[in-house]
């Protein structure tokens, strides 16, 4: 394969992570927060709220069960997924942190209906007590 042929390649595939495989609703909404801490209990009342089982589901390396590399919290409309556990404070790589209750790290939150994530970034405010950043219309962090 030629230099040129390569470039054509990289241009070609560059964004493919970014925006094809890192989006999991294919015309949803996309939203991240970096280092959040949740209320006392506001992670489970968060998860209430948006009528989501309090189990983490899934997980980032296809396993259909959490493994630990990030948790995921869904229904059919709605995919929370969180760096740390903020209900068992299962950090995502127990050698560099204690765990830590109602801290998820990193949050990537999608709808599956845009017209949906107004409010769910509301309930996930009014429920949480810090957070460092934040990614409107994408998962720059998770």
């Amino acid at each position: 394969m030629n230099k040129k042929a390569i470039m054509k390649m990289n241009d070609k595939w560059k964004d493919f992570r970014l925006t094809e495989s890192a989006k999991l609703f294919k015309d949803g909404a996309q939203h991240g927060f970096d280092l959040t801490d949740f209320k006392p209990g506001g992670f489970k009342r968060f998860l209430k709220a948006l009528n989501i089982p309090a189990i983490a589901k899934g997980s980032s390396t296809g396993a259909s069960w959490s493994n630990g590399r990030n948790y995921f919290w869904r229904n059919k409309d709605i995919i929370i997924i969180t760096a740390n556990n903020p209900i068992t404070g299962q950090y995502y790589a127990p050698d560099r942190r204690k765990a830590e209750k109602n801290y998820a790290s990193y949050v990537g939150i999608e709808t599956k209906n845009p017209e949906d994530m107004a409010n769910v970034v509301k309930l996930f405010k009014q429920n949480t007590s810090y957070r460092k950043g934040e990614s409107k219309g994408r998962r720059d962090f998770v």
